[in-house]
């Protein structure tokens, strides 16, 4: 497959998923892992393992993303606390992915969660 236009820089792989396997790829593999939820007490056991494997795998110094999706992504404090513990990206979200009805949403509704967002964690974040 090509890409039109090639992109001028390499697109990173990012490898998701809990089981040992997927997380064997993403450290042998990957230039990053994606976390999909779930038991917010099960992450730092997850994040331990995963660094393990990249230092079995020769790949513990090499740069390498890591995508959460976490309560605590949600507060300045616990964007910190996630960074403590090697996470580079969170992944937010303000509105139910499991709803199928049609949205009715305004625009100017979706707006409002996204700029308290802005204004109060990534202002005090970065």
């Amino acid at each position: 497959m090509k890409l039109c236009p090639v992109p001028t820089e390499p697109i990173p792989i990012l490898v998701g998923g809990h089981a040992e396997g997927a997380l064997r790829r993403a450290a042998r593999l990957g230039d990053g892992w994606v976390h999909g939820g779930g038991d917010p007490a099960e992450l730092p056991r997850l994040l331990a393992r995963l660094q393990e494997l990249r230092r079995e795998a020769g790949r513990a110094d090499e740069p390498f993303e890591i995508h959460v999706i976490s309560l605590d992504a949600y507060t300045p404090d616990g964007v910190r606390r996630l960074e403590d513990q090697g996470v580079t990206d969170v992944i937010v979200g303000f509105r139910d992915p499991y709803v199928r009805e049609q949205d009715t949403e305004s625009l100017d509704d979706k707006l409002t969660p996204l700029r308290r967002f802005a204004g109060d964690v990534i202002a005090n974040v970065r």
